[in-house]
Order: structure tokens, then C-alpha cells, then sequence
């Protein structure tokens, strides 16, 4: 579900964060992604409301945090979705090589380390 203002553009991340994702995304095709798009960066302390609300009715396909503990509320994290869907597995190896955080039960999800 995408959110009115939600950013999509990663030169909303922030500064520390913005050269790896950049890297995570010209890597993209030697895994086999033919296509990707980011769908979400920063998101507002609404709009993560919004988000956590529908995911505790049921609404939302991916796992969502708390509002307050989610890192796109600090411009630390970004989602995106690929084709194909299964190349996330080879991205989320190599941003967690890289030091960053992935994780198979969020894989469309990629932040900065923990």
C-alpha cells in the first residue's frame, strides 16, 4: 500500500546510508534482476501509523514495526520489489556482506545495521 508522501526516492535516506543503497542497486543486474522498484524510503510518524494499523487488521502483506521503531521513520531504510521476486535473496546476502540488516521474513525490506 503506498501512502500519500510516502518517498520513493532514495536521496531521502539518509546521507550515511544513500552510497550503499545506490551500490545495492548497480549490483542489481548481475544477480538476474531484470526490473526493481523502491516503494518505500521515509515514511512520516503518520503515515508508520497508518502502516501499523492496517498490518494489525490484517491489511498489509508484509510484516510493518511499531511507530517509533521503524527505521524509514529516520530515513534508515528502504523497500523495494524486484523481478524477479526471488533475486531479493542474492540482494538481502549481499547488503548483509556489505553490513547491513536483510531479513527472508521481510525480504522486500533493507535498512542500515542494527
Amino acid at each position: 500500500m503506498a501512502l500519500a508522501g510516502n518517498s520513493t526516492s532514495l536521496q531521502s535516506l539518509h546521507p550515511s546510508l544513500l552510497p550503499y543503497a545506490k551500490w545495492l542497486l548497480s549490483v542489481a543486474p548481475s544477480v538476474g534482476v531484470r526490473s526493481l522498484r523502491i516503494t518505500s524510503v521515509k515514511r512520516s510518524r503518520a503515515q508508520q501509523v497508518a502502516l501499523y494499523r492496517d498490518f494489525l487488521a490484517g491489511r498489509s502483506r508484509y510484516p510493518v514495526a511499531r511507530p517509533g521503531t521503524s527505521k524509514h521513520e529516520f530515513g534508515l531504510a528502504f523497500d523495494m520489489v524486484t523481478e524477479p521476486y526471488s533475486a531479493l535473496w542474492q540482494l538481502g546476502a549481499l547488503w548483509k556482506k556489505a553490513g547491513g540488516f536483510w531479513s527472508e521474513t521481510d525480504a522486500i525490506h533493507f535498512e542500515s545495521p542494527k
